[in-house]
């Protein structure tokens, strides 16, 4: 309640307790006036007797009874008025004492209306008091219900636990005797174990003495000139028909044909020259050779034999004597080409591998795996011999130079990082990129700047010397969707090309960042592209199990 809603309701008090004076006050004002109307009534007749008197003289017979009255009256008159000042005088010592009675009444009704609000305190708090029992008691009610039914329960759980006690005496005896058996049976299982890798100990030593004396036999033919034929299950040293021609050309010779691999001037194609359709499953990736006279790919569940599942990244090595897959399997795999036989498997991933390569000498390998590891493999010794922890998944990785001492990795937290693989430390944590994870890696030609592909639908070329990007790539129609989706430098370093997920090739201008070329020619997202080293050649893959070929080499006309 406010305080106005206060002063209302005393006003609306005060005006009943003054209410009830009100008709004695209306009717001490009315005899009061009455008086006065009297009071001028009888100067008019006194005035009006004085004026009269000559002929009340002579009329006095007539008048004098009408003059009786007339004093009668007046006498009546006046003793009313002294009636009536005296009840006027009543009424007001009357109304002294009343208001006097009604100041006292004031104070007591304030007295009581003080008493009361104490006694409402007084009463809320012994009704909370009083509610605040009544929960308590049902508080308590409930408690104790809860008790006798935890009693119960407790009881009941007395009765199973010592039911499982016995079951547990009897198991326990189970337990004793199972043991005895599973000694027994791991002494057999270990005894099986050694006869089965003795046995695939010496398969292993048959097929390297194999792979030995073939290695033996294709160097030997290579050294007189021959080459190595099987026929009817027997290897055969045949003449090679290019040694002649070989033996011919001088180190000059030999010098100007390798420099001049590469096309002084690369063209951009503008439709394919040739498609395939590769494999049953979906392809992951494609690779030209070192040498450009084949390219490579791999596709999901099976794509080299030995393979157990997806091939997520393909390499060659310098000679194309061997390619290099990294699989979903956590493995990674060297094949020699000549015999189609694994030569190495790299095993020590915890998850996915995604990318692997080779290094010039081809006597080491780098692997990027899902397991946030990179790991540097000895091929002489077989074993890893340094790993890398990152702070993200690698999805592609890239050698930064020939002897694989630094390496680029492209992670799935958007970042760049390039490490020292002599220490396995950190050169440089590159953020801000790109802001979404990195799909590829690419170094440029000349091993200073490397070209990164993202799913935020933009490629960037960063200059490793300065850690900075100095171009940018995107264009409206180019979208990324896949993240394992590879871009590349042509070999002169002038273009960079990369697949939308509409199957459209996007070819950019490397200096001034202008999208030169679109081109489709697939009919699902491209997942990958490879130039070939001598630049005449671009192969892309998409995930529909087709792989087209680009002549950059020869205009259409």
């Amino acid at each position: 309640m406010t305080f106005r809603d206060t002063l209302l309701d005393q006003l609306r008090k005060r005006d009943k307790r003054e209410r009830q004076w009100k008709e004695m006050i209306n009717a001490n004002q009315r005899l009061l006036h009455h008086a006065i109307e009297l009071q001028k009534r009888n100067d008019q007749l006194i005035l009006y007797e004085s004026n009269n008197n000559s002929t009340h003289t002579q009329n006095a017979p007539a008048n004098q009874q009408q003059i009786n009255d007339l004093d009668r009256r007046i006498r009546e008159l006046h003793e009313e008025r002294a009636e009536m000042y005296k009840s006027q005088s009543e009424n007001a010592q009357r109304l002294v004492h009343m208001n006097e009675q009604l100041r006292a009444k004031e104070e007591t009704e304030k007295q009581q209306a003080e008493e009361l609000s104490v006694e409402t305190k007084v009463c809320k708090q012994l009704l909370t008091s009083i509610f605040r029992i009544k929960s308590f008691s049902e508080k308590i009610n409930a408690l104790s219900k809860e008790c006798d039914l935890q009693a119960q329960q407790l009881r009941e759980k007395n009765i199973v636990i010592q039911i499982l006690q016995d079951e547990l005496a009897t198991l326990h005896l189970e337990i004793v005797t199972t043991e005895d058996r599973s000694k027994n049976l791991r002494k057999e299982n270990d005894q099986l174990l050694q006869r089965w890798m003795n046995l695939k100990n010496e398969e292993a030593e048959k097929m390297n003495e194999a792979t030995q004396f073939y290695e033996e036999l294709r160097i030997l033919a290579r050294n007189n000139g021959q080459t190595l034929r099987q026929v009817n299950g027997k290897w055969v040293m045949e003449p090679s028909p290019s040694t002649t021609s070989s033996k011919n050309r001088t180190p000059a010779e030999d010098d100007l044909k390798r420099s001049s691999r590469i096309l002084s001037n690369i063209l951009l194609p503008s439709r394919v020259t040739k498609k395939f359709t590769m494999h049953e499953g979906e392809i992951y990736c494609v690779q030209a050779s070192s040498t450009g006279s084949m390219f490579a790919t791999g596709r999901v569940n099976q794509t080299l034999g030995g393979a157990l599942q997806t091939i997520t990244s393909v390499d060659f090595n310098s000679t194309d004597e061997l390619v290099l897959g990294a699989s979903t399997d956590n493995a990674t795999r060297l094949w020699q080409l000549s015999t189609g036989r694994i030569k190495h498997t790299l095993t020590g991933h915890i998850g996915k591998v995604y990318s692997a390569k080779f290094n010039a000498d081809s006597n080491r390998v780098v692997s990027g795996s899902h397991d946030r590891t990179l790991k540097v493999w000895d091929l002489q010794k077989g074993n890893c011999i340094r790993t890398i922890f990152t702070f993200s998944s690698c999805n592609d990785l890239c050698l930064g130079d020939a002897d694989g001492l630094t390496l680029i990795s492209g992670h799935m937290d958007n970042n760049i990082r390039v490490w020292d693989t002599r220490t396995g430390n950190g050169i440089k944590d590159m953020t801000g990129l790109h802001t979404s994870q990195i799909t590829s890696v690419c170094m440029s030609p000349g091993g200073s700047t490397v070209l990164t592909n993202s799913r935020d639908h933009t490629l960037k070329i960063i200059d490793l010397r300065m850690y900075e990007v100095v171009q940018s790539f995107q264009a409206d129609t180019f979208r990324n969707g896949i993240n394992w989706s590879r871009a590349c430098f042509s070999p002169d370093g002038h273009y960079v090309a990369a697949g939308s997920a509409d199957g459209v090739l996007h070819i950019w201008n490397s200096r001034s960042g202008k999208l030169e070329k679109s081109i489709e020619g697939h009919g699902a997202a491209v997942c990958g592209l490879s130039w070939n080293p001598s630049g005449s050649l671009l192969y892309s893959a998409d995930k529909s199990k087709v792989v087209c070929m680009w002549d950059t080499a020869h205009s259409d006309s």
